[in-house]
């Protein structure tokens, strides 16, 4: 952790700076959890006018630090069973990145790819049973890179997907802030099932939405994003959740609910380098966690093309 701080220090303190005031992270904090709430409504939470709003959205879009609006649908409905999170360090820097991710394709369909401050990257891949059983060709070809993997079982989807749904997914895909009306018209459905069905998928945790964000040059000031993997001993599990949600909630942008009872991942985003190490040791204090691992994110994309093959073919079979 030591390392990683000063490696982030020399680095912020060797380009020059862009700066995010509070009312940009508060927006940006809050596109990360839902992409597509209005404008009005992000207008309200941090105290200025919708233009207002629209105009450092704008600013963020344009300065590449949002690059792009995302919807995220739960792979489970076309068939996936669990969630990878690769975690590799030491890449042989002659390995070209889409040799990287044709290795790990093998494996599932890559969901989301983040780098990480200090050379390391993190996949999370979807999978198909029997996924786990080819961690060994994967760990070979990756070689010399030192690979840990977590997988994670989905949660059943209870609602049944039908061919509306999927046509409404289509059309988010090519543009998550598509409007109920827009969407009608595109996917040929009154506007009433479309905001209906969109509504109850998002209730189903079937479908989120968020921004796909870069910060690669490190020339943003006053934001810092990073991830958190904490192992716990299973009865503190629940409580440690708890207790991040209650003392952390200004600066925590996600924790998901699925992750294995000896591993909670979280990810969050905060102004300066102390406030890193303070949720860092605040989560070391706590009892039942045995081992915390922080990685700072620099660029984070997600992967829609394998999404839009498996929409397709589950509209043929309808």
């Amino acid at each position: 952790m030591k390392t990683l701080i000063a490696v982030l220090y020399f680095m912020l303190n060797s380009v020059e700076e862009k700066s995010l005031d509070k009312t940009d992270l508060k927006i940006m904090n809050l596109l990360i959890k839902d992409s597509r709430i209005p404008y009005r409504n992000l207008a309200s939470y941090v105290g200025i006018t919708s233009n207002a709003v629209k105009e450092r959205v704008n600013k963020m879009i344009s300065s590449g630090i949002i690059r792009n609006f995302v919807v995220i649908i739960n792979p489970v409905i076309f068939g996936y069973e669990k969630e990878c999170i690769l975690i590799l360090r030491h890449i042989d820097n002659a390995t070209k990145q889409q040799d990287l991710f044709n290795r790990i394709n093998l494996l599932g369909d890559i969901f989301a790819y983040a780098k990480q401050l200090g050379g390391a990257s993190i996949f999370v891949v979807s999978v198909r049973a029997e996924a786990e059983d080819k961690m060994g060709i994967i760990v070979d070809l990756l070689k010399p890179a030192a690979i840990e993997s977590i997988f994670i079982k989905y949660r059943p989807i209870t609602r049944e997907i039908h061919s509306s749904d999927l046509n409404i997914m289509k059309c988010l895909l090519s543009n998550p802030r598509m409007q109920v009306e827009e969407i009608a018209k595109e996917a040929c459905i009154s506007t009433k099932t479309v905001a209906r069905r969109l509504e109850k998928m998002r209730q189903k945790n079937i479908l989120e939405f968020s921004v796909s964000r870069d910060m690669s040059s490190l020339q943003i000031t006053g934001y810092i994003e990073f991830v958190v993997i904490i192992n716990v001993e299973i009865s503190h599990h629940q409580n440690i959740v708890e207790r991040i949600y209650h003392e952390m909630q200004e600066n925590l942008v996600i924790v998901p609910n699925s992750y294995r009872q000896e591993v909670i991942f979280a990810a969050f985003f905060c102004a300066n380098i102390p406030t890193v190490n303070l949720i860092f040791k605040k989560l070391e204090s706590y009892e039942g966690v045995n081992r915390v691992e922080v990685f700072i994110t620099t660029n984070l994309v997600y992967y829609q093309a394998w999404l839009k093959r498996e929409i397709d073919k589950a509209l043929n079979r309808k």
